[in-house]
């Protein structure tokens, strides 16, 4: 009789460790070697030299299934390292849509955003979801947005940083600006 009950728990374990498993492995996250404020060498050992957009930002674009295998995301996803000199300031998950949106009507970022940050309110249709959402989570500011132009081509991404970089590249941009519009207040003829 006490063998059976031992049979019976054993079985009882191994069903949940499969369920936890299982579980754990559907949630999995894209696995992006580096972190907000991190040095780019990891990334640059593995990958590339990120590729220069101004004087002092670069970029690395790399295919979602190389940093995601277990997340059901496609290669028609990027995720994009943003350096600021040498160091990470964001990362940004983007959906290359072709024409037809093909891509973000599967949901896949969607999906992912509501399975790894936290459901949020998509309407009835989320199709015709057209707005954001924002998380701060383990210091990290995370905003998904889905947005449909007015030619009807959906701009959709996941942006990840933390408030110190945030406002680092926030500076950055508005000096950009600055430069390229003239100096705030001065008048452009």
């Amino acid at each position: 009789l006490n063998f059976i009950v031992i049979i019976n728990m054993m079985k009882k374990l191994l069903i949940f460790l499969v369920l936890f498993f299982n579980s754990n492995i559907v949630n999995a996250q894209c696995n992006f070697v580096i972190d907000i404020g991190d040095k780019k060498t990891k990334i640059v050992e593995m990958f590339a030299e990120p590729l220069p957009m101004f004087d002092r930002l670069s970029m690395l674009p790399i295919p979602s299934t190389r940093l995601c295998p277990n997340d059901k995301l496609d290669d028609k996803i990027a995720i994009e390292y943003l350096f600021l000199e040498e160091e990470l300031a964001a990362i940004r998950m983007l959906v290359l849509n072709d024409g037809s949106n093909e891509i973000s009507n599967k949901f896949l970022l969607m999906n992912y955003a509501k399975n790894n940050f936290g459901d949020f309110d998509t309407g009835q249709n989320p199709l015709l979801y057209n707005s954001f959402h924002s998380w701060e989570q383990y210091g990290k500011i995370i905003i998904y947005q889905r947005l449909l132009d007015t030619e009807g081509f959906i701009k959709e991404e996941i942006y990840i940083s933390n408030e110190e970089f945030d406002l680092k590249l926030g500076s950055f941009y508005n000096e950009l600006e600055e430069i390229a519009f003239g100096e705030p207040g001065e008048e452009i003829n």
